[in-house]
């Protein structure tokens, strides 16, 4: 296997990371689709999703997770998602069972709803070889998870061939061609995802992959006004800025991006300080952000 190639499939695996009710069920909106192509989901499910995505509280999501997974232990995102917070976390050993429950979950799905079965197929097959990688490294692993990866791209396959117009289908999709670095393809994709603060930020970030910062500067306004407050993005409209050399304009939304730091993973919080503090230092400022939120500031 060449160098390129380890690579980008190395870059894949991250994005596998990517998310009963009475007689009567109370139904939720669904956050990819409308109309006649709604799917029913319950209102726990539909809070975590908010929870998790639009607002960008990955600390304080657990419980709306664990509340989705009751209501609805039928709905394979809930365990992709818990998957994602156990990684951040460092609990490998409950990452690999709902990697595999992520994929049960969804085999089963595939019975009733083909599309988003296979979709989340996919998604365990994906956790499923991260997990295959982190426990015996890249040289190792990467070669053990090259089969299962495999399986990930077939039920992709299959997803696409029910309907590969749909909304959350082309929104893991062009998270995959991204990190792939097939830009134009993932761009062309992320259009046609939804909700609007997901297919922003995902244009967003091609745009800025490709060096087409005003259109990414327009791509994550649009991201900023439809979401729910989430520092991610303010923390992706300072790098674009930094991008463009425009370092004093990025100051100030690291900052506004840090200021939410307790709701963000530890690792994330260290990088935007760095990133900050790096920003500051081009500009010839020295202070620091005040750190309310006890997390320890990088030097």
């Amino acid at each position: 296997m060449n160098k390129s190639m380890t690579s980008r499939l190395s870059k894949l695996l991250g994005v596998a990371f990517w998310v009963c009710g009475s007689m009567q069920p109370v139904w939720a909106q669904d956050p990819f689709r409308n109309g006649a192509n709604a799917r029913q989901i319950s209102p726990e499910v539909a809070a975590a999703f908010e929870e998790f995505f639009c607002a960008g509280r990955y600390s304080q999501s657990r419980e709306k997770l664990e509340a989705a997974r009751k209501a609805s232990p039928q709905e394979p995102m809930v365990y992709a998602l818990l998957a994602a917070l156990a990684y951040q976390e460092g609990n490998m050993e409950e990452f690999a069972q709902l990697a595999t429950q992520t994929r049960q979950v969804a085999t089963e799905l595939k019975k009733t709803d083909p599309l988003r079965g296979n979709l989340y197929e996919g998604v365990g097959y994906g956790l499923e070889a991260a997990n295959t990688v982190v426990q015996n490294g890249v040289v190792i692993g990467l070669p053990k998870a090259l089969p299962t990866l495999n399986q990930l791209f077939a039920s992709i396959r299959a997803a696409q061939a029910v309907d590969d117009s749909d909304p959350e289908l082309n929104l893991l999709n062009g998270y995959m061609d991204l990190l792939l670095t097939y830009r134009e393809k993932a761009l062309n994709q992320f259009r046609l995802a939804a909700p609007d603060y997901m297919s922003y930020r995902g244009q967003a970030l091609a745009y800025r992959d490709m060096q087409r910062y005003a259109e990414a500067l327009e791509a994550v306004d649009r991201a900023i006004a439809t979401s729910c407050n989430n520092p991610e993005l303010y923390y992706l409209k300072a790098q674009i800025l930094v991008s463009q050399g425009e370092d004093q304009q990025a100051i100030p939304l690291f900052d506004q991006a840090l200021q939410a730091a307790a709701q963000l993973p530890p690792p994330l919080v260290t990088q935007i300080q760095m990133e900050r503090d790096r920003a500051a230092q081009r500009v010839g400022l020295t202070g620091q952000l005040p750190n309310p939120t006890g997390h320890e500031p990088t030097n």
